[in-house]
């Protein structure tokens, strides 16, 4: 009894668990109680009452004329751990084999050292871990797909001649042993440092420094083994490698053939849109680069875009322009196939210059749609490798630091031109960055025009980074999230603004270079004067843009200014003239149509644009005021837009050129019928009078 007691005390566990079986004694002794059936499946579920009324149902399932089954809660239970078992091991075994295709080798023998003990420490004395190596090399990094020959006729023994092979059976000897600092997961922010410089990589003599400062003397020695596998066992594959494959589409030509296309290149396009310095590019056609090509995506990537584009620079005639079109477009997809390397590896300079290909080649082609990705990427690695900032230029030649403000201020200007056409916001904010213009007078005297008289010269590569640093204030004032919502008065006062801007900078380009909306008799001959060209009609691109929102909101316009002219200051009168500036500006668009160089196809597929959109802004003028006396002048200017697209259409249809004469179409056909609805109500007016 006091053992009893004892339990009742201290909880009386053991007797209260067991009261529930026991009932009242009977003669002297306990019996058990018997055990009601536990609820069903559905009342279970339900939270409710299990009433039983008869052998196999109870009163809820019967009323449901539902099936009643009993499920013992702790087999179910045990069912539900081996089917979580069963998928904790499946996951494991997808983890492993994942690990092992990225370069960790998972050995099962217990005496083995882990992955990370043997990634710190390989083990050199085993005879097969040289042949383990070669082959997580040669798998990890081999292309995916088999190579698309560009010739039917072409020898398929000369394939495995290929560069690309002979680097797939190199030996894992030959590579060589690069540790990279410039890893983005190990870069230390400047605002961690309490220092003026940018930041700098914790795996740089000055990052082991600041974190032995911070540890207080700790120790920093096994930082390196925090790098993947292949990356500081002497292996050059890619953070990425095995996550996002390579592909391989077309093999290189010969060696001759690719210094042929190289210098093509250079000469008709890099001389005008200076994306890769030729020196640089032209040192990847060596024959000890060739083999190195295929560790860096920016190399592999770069070298694939110069041939790309040197095939489009050979489309003259309609012989060769299926060939050549097809080989180029076999390169571009050499570069996309390791646009996953260019977005997501290291951060590099080949990789802007290969991304900056890429758009300016899928913009003449008319197949802008993923342009405004491949910008986005560009203007973030060029953050992650510092070319927005001036402070980096400290410690490089002066050609070198030429270039990288060319680079970074090609794709600012294409940043900006390609959010006016596809109303996307900017990736590139001007706060963001400080580098300084194009050198006025460069080394190379690339974008360099000499006047007539040879007094002065005129920079127009500079001329154009500068409008689009007005591109960009037309964006943030006209077409940005903020500026939707604004009055329609503050919106005219920001259209005076950016108009008394434009005119500004157009007042600074010497006068036989100057965009005037004039039609021009002869256009200056020089070797960039496409550049020039593309300048002008960026230039009456950009006026359009700004006017036009004032143009379609004219009577509107004057009303409000009347009601809030005491609130608001008035504008300059420009704004009242916007229609007849974007009409302007329109026809001069058009009328520059006839200095656009057909032989180079790239660059009339980036200007394109332009005509197409004065045409749209002559059609809305149409509509807006089909009695306009030059109604039918404009409906001209809109059909000879029409007929140089049609021109364009060489050798086999193109779906790009195709949806632009489709828009042409449409353009013209709303502006003829405006008009002759107008007449049409004109005429009618004209016989109620008469009758």
């Amino acid at each position: 009894m006091n053992r009893v007691f004892d339990n009742q005390a201290h909880g009386g566990s053991s007797l209260i668990q067991h009261l529930p079986q026991l009932s009242r004694p009977e003669h002297g002794r306990l019996v058990k109680r018997k055990r009601k059936r536990k609820a069903c499946e559905t009342c279970r579920r339900r939270k409710i009452k299990c009433e039983i009324i008869n052998q196999s149902k109870c009163s809820f399932c019967s009323k449901a004329n539902v099936p009643c089954s009993l499920v013992d809660p702790r087999r179910h239970r045990h069912l539900k751990n081996l089917s979580m078992i069963d998928r904790l091991e499946t996951n494991i075994q997808r983890l492993e084999s994942h690990f092992q295709k990225i370069g960790f080798h998972l050995g099962e023998d217990e005496n083995e050292p882990s992955f990370i003990e043997g990634s710190e420490q390989p083990d050199e004395s085993s005879p097969s871990s040289a042949a383990e190596n070669a082959d997580s090399i040669n798998g990890t990094g081999a292309w995916d797909s088999e190579p698309i020959h560009m010739d039917a006729q072409q020898d398929p023994s000369a394939a495995p001649q290929n560069v690309y092979h002979t680097m797939r059976n190199k030996a894992p000897d030959d590579i060589h042993t690069v540790i990279p600092e410039d890893l983005p997961c190990f870069y230390v922010p400047r605002c961690f440092t309490d220092a003026p410089n940018p930041g700098f990589s914790a795996l740089s003599p000055e990052g082991k420094k600041w974190i032995t400062n911070k540890t207080q003397g700790g120790s920093v020695g096994n930082l390196e083994s925090l790098l993947p596998l292949g990356l500081h066992q002497g292996t050059s594959q890619r953070l990425l490698e095995g996550l996002f494959p390579d592909k391989h589409f077309c093999p290189l030509p010969p060696k001759d053939e690719i210094i042929s296309l190289v210098n093509d290149y250079l000469q008709q396009f890099n001389s005008l849109i200076p994306i890769f310095q030729p020196s640089s590019l032209l040192s990847l056609c060596e024959d000890d680069n060739l083999q190195s090509i295929f560790d860096s995506p920016g190399r592999w990537a770069s070298l694939n875009v110069a041939l790309a584009m040197g095939y489009m620079l050979r489309i003259e005639n309609n012989s060769s322009v299926h060939s050549d079109r097809q080989k180029g477009w076999l390169f571009m997809k050499n570069a996309l196939g390791v646009l996953n390397g260019l977005c997501f590896g290291l951060p590099d300079l080949w990789a802007v210059q290969a991304l900056l290909g890429m758009v300016v080649f899928l913009m003449g082609t008319l197949s802008s749609q993923p342009c405004g990705y491949l910008i986005s990427s560009v203007v973030r690695i060029c953050h992650q490798i510092r070319l927005e900032r001036s402070e980096n230029e400290s410690g490089l030649c002066p050609e070198e630091v030429e270039q990288r403000r060319r680079i970074f201020w090609i794709a600012y200007c294409l940043d900006k031109e390609i959010s006016l056409r596809a109303g996307i916001p900017i990736a590139q904010r001007d706060d963001d960055m400080d580098v300084l213009l194009p050198t006025e007078i460069p080394l190379d005297n690339i974008g360099i025009m000499p006047t007539t008289d040879r007094q002065e010269t005129f920079n127009v590569l500079r001329s154009t980074c500068e409008l689009a640093l007005i591109k960009s204030q037309v964006h943030k004032h006209l077409y940005s999230v903020a500026a939707r919502d604004r009055p329609l008065v503050e919106v005219a006062g920001s259209v005076a603004m950016l108009d008394e801007k434009l005119q500004l900078w157009k007042d600074s380009i010497p006068t036989e270079f100057r965009p005037e909306p004039r039609r021009l008799s002869t256009f200056p001959q020089s070797p960039v004067a496409v550049v020039l060209l593309y300048l002008h009609l960026s230039y009456f691109n950009c006026l359009i843009a700004i006017h036009r929102i004032t143009a379609a909101q004219e009577s509107r316009l004057g009303i409000d200014l009347v009601k809030k002219s005491s609130v608001y200051t008035l504008p300059n009168q420009v704004i009242f003239m916007s229609e007849s500036l974007c009409t302007k500006a329109a026809t001069a668009s058009i009328n520059l149509i006839k200095y656009m160089p057909k032989f180079n196809i790239t660059l009339v597929g980036v200007m394109i644009y332009y005509p197409i959109f004065a045409s749209k802004t002559l059609s809305s003028t149409i509509v807006r005021n089909p009695r306009d006396a030059s109604r039918t002048y404009h409906i001209g200017l809109i059909m000879q837009v029409e007929t140089f697209v049609s021109s364009l259409a060489l050798g086999k249809p193109n779906e790009g050129i195709e949806g632009l004469l489709k828009d042409c179409a449409e353009y013209r056909s709303l502006a003829e019928a405006a008009v002759k609805e107008a007449s049409q109500i004109c005429w009618g007016r004209r016989g109620f009078y008469v009758s």
